[in-house]
């Protein structure tokens, strides 16, 4: 069986069409905030957007936003539910974590929340340090009206769980 492999930059034809599967999935999964075709490319060129690939297909994905040196959100990770159990998830987390001193994680998802908190090194936290940690840029960041409308979405069905990872 082929590894699972983490990627920053792939084949220029193929770049489209998986920012449009990331996309579509970020508007369609209920636990995940939309995400603009030009914010995906915009971290892509940044090198800040993080593909899983089992041969030539994407499997998962982990967009890391910077807020400062020593503090990024990791959002929009994705794995494919087929690939979940393979770890590729720990894969993506690997690639990232080492980039930031503090890395955050929100997510509505439990389940999730309960995986990173037992299995990764996460700790529980709250809004108020990742206010602090990010220097008030982890509000900014969700200031415009598709995330507003996501966020109000979410909290209908759930409340946000806060998570940090700190080096």
């Amino acid at each position: 069986m082929e590894e699972i492999v983490i990627k920053t930059s792939i084949e220029k034809d193929k770049l489209n069409a998986i920012i449009d599967q990331i996309y579509n999935v970020c508007r369609t999964d209920p636990y995940l905030s939309p995400c603009s075709k030009k914010e995906l490319l915009k971290a892509y060129e940044k090198k800040n957007l993080f593909l899983a690939f089992y041969k030539d297909v994407v499997v998962g994905w982990l967009l890391k936003v910077p807020f400062n040196k020593s503090c990024q959100e990791l959002a929009a990770g994705y794995v494919i539910e087929s690939y979940r159990p393979k770890g590729v998830f720990n894969k993506l987390l690997t690639n990232a974590l080492p980039l930031s001193r503090s890395s955050i994680i929100v997510t509505f998802n439990y389940p999730f929340a309960k995986y990173l908190l037992w299995k990764t090194g996460f700790r529980n936290s709250s809004l108020i340090e990742a206010i602090k940690l990010s220097r008030g840029k982890f509000i900014f960041n969700r200031v415009k009206i598709e995330r507003i409308k996501a966020i109000y979405k979410h909290y209908q069905q759930n409340k946000p769980i806060y998570t940090i990872y700190n080096q």
